[in-house]
């Protein structure tokens, strides 16, 4: 696994703090399990689901690395999100709710980069780098800082005007349980949180739809309706790196220190 250097990633430093931007997956189980979603038969504490009416991811990278498994490239961020999904029981029927926090998300390389350019013919002002596919939203937080020209202002408007749009109002929900979470000291902040990591593929597609932990931890390991299994396996992922103390102790770091940002920073920004 290569870490690329905080100079040359996308998710470096900013006056923003550390946050650059917000990633939303808007459809997990179609962008990461899309031969057996339509087949898999989901239940929740040994209820049959009837259906599932949303399963998405937010997520805020603080960097990422680039992996290479058996030829092919996949893109690790790492940062602080949530999985979030709303679904009907069978009996008694109602909707319930249900999210994991998540420390990282671990995405085959084309897939990140089709959503990436495979985008809707939005018009967006230069420099905003809005990103809008089919699943998957990128909003940068550059777009809601204070502005000093008449032309920044007008793309602070626009800015603001999309993400009210496509993030506030749909996502409000998982956004404040993320913002109440990165206020917190237990989800992103507590060494007795495992990192937890989203993995859509991996390794030749054995590996689908499960989110990989640190250690075992009880709590984090109950099924979730859209998430094929959660297993303490990251160690089976990248041995050379997540059995190092030295190295897990800093991805520990950086992300407390990104959750800190969106609490503190991020989400008045975006939910005022």
């Amino acid at each position: 696994m290569h870490r690329l250097a905080r100079s040359s990633s996308r998710y470096s430093n900013h006056p923003l703090g550390l946050l650059r931007s917000l990633v939303v997956i808007s459809d997990w189980v179609s962008f990461a399990d899309k031969l057996s979603s339509s087949t898999t038969h989901w239940s929740y504490k040994t209820q049959s689901i009837n259906s599932i009416k949303n399963t998405s991811v937010i997520f805020i990278p603080v960097d990422f690395a680039r992996v290479i498994q058996n030829g092919k490239s996949y893109i690790l961020l790492y940062g602080a999100g949530i999985y979030w999904t709303t679904f009907s029981v069978i009996s008694p029927h109602s909707i319930t709710t249900d999210h994991r926090f998540l420390t990282g998300l671990l995405i085959p390389e084309n897939n990140w980069l089709d959503n990436h350019f495979n985008t809707e013919p939005f018009i967006f002002p230069p420099g905003n780098d809005f990103i809008v596919s089919d699943h998957l939203l990128e909003f940068p937080f550059t777009s809601l800082g204070e502005q000093n020209t008449i032309a920044g202002q007008r793309r602070r408007a626009f800015g603001r005007g999309i993400l009210l749009a496509q993030l506030v109002f749909p996502y409000k929900e998982p956004l404040q349980m993320l913002r109440k979470a990165t206020e917190g000291y237990i989800e992103f902040d507590s060494p007795d949180s495992p990192m937890r990591v989203l993995v859509s593929e991996f390794d030749d597609e054995k590996r689908v739809n499960q989110i990989a932990l640190e250690k075992p931890n009880p709590n984090y390991e109950m099924a979730i309706p859209g998430i094929q299994s959660i297993n303490a396996e990251l160690l089976d992922f990248f041995p050379d790196k997540w059995s190092n103390e030295v190295y897990i102790q800093g991805l520990r770091r950086e992300v407390s220190r990104i959750a800190k940002d969106f609490a503190f920073i991020g989400a008045p920004l975006i939910l005022k």
